[in-house]
């Protein structure tokens, strides 16, 4: 192995430990988001909710998995009590990338508010819940995270934009 790969080789296995990666040629750089990164999500934040009663399995999955310009969604069974939650491939992300881990992880937060929620009567306007959900992931995410945590809900802020592959297929998720 020559020098330059060498350290190019090194370098990709630093910036692995950071959680992005460069290339030899200086490429865009890749998030290193795992399954096993969604799951320990998903475990605190089931915890914390106390959906223990509740088998909940989530997977990235890529935008045509999803309906257009969302970042995730929820399907449920209220009396198996089993649940999955599709969460956005960091691939199909259109933001800097060092911002994709936490709002992936807000993805799986706000999809276990709407589980939460699932136990009410569905005669609100889904906007209407769409709000609340956003709200309390916002003040779970707060509080987890302390003063310094940028809500999302914060003037003038807009959910990330999301690359589209397929305009035409996905489930119920996340609206503006």
């Amino acid at each position: 192995m020559k020098f330059p790969a060498v350290l190019s080789s090194l370098a990709c296995g630093v910036f692995l430990v950071s959680g992005v990666c460069f290339a030899a040629e200086h490429s865009d750089p890749q998030v290193a988001v795992s399954q096993s990164d969604v799951d320990r999500w998903l475990h605190v934040w089931q915890n914390r909710l106390a959906l223990d009663e509740w088998k909940i399995e989530a997977r990235i999955v890529r935008q045509n998995d999803l309906n257009p310009d969302t970042l995730g969604n929820l399907k449920w069974n209220s009396l198996h009590h089993t649940a999955t939650i599709k969460v956005l491939d960091p691939r199909d992300y259109d933001m800097p990338p060092a911002q994709i881990p936490q709002d992936m992880e807000r993805t799986v937060v706000h999809e276990l508010v709407h589980l939460e929620l699932a136990v009410l009567p569905r005669d609100g306007s889904p906007k209407v819940e769409e709000r609340v959900v956003n709200r309390v992931t916002e003040a779970l995410l707060g509080l987890d995270r302390g003063e310094n945590y940028e809500a999302r809900l914060a003037a003038g802020r807009v959910q990330p934009k999301v690359k589209h592959a397929d305009a035409t297929s996905g489930a119920a998720a996340r609206a503006k």
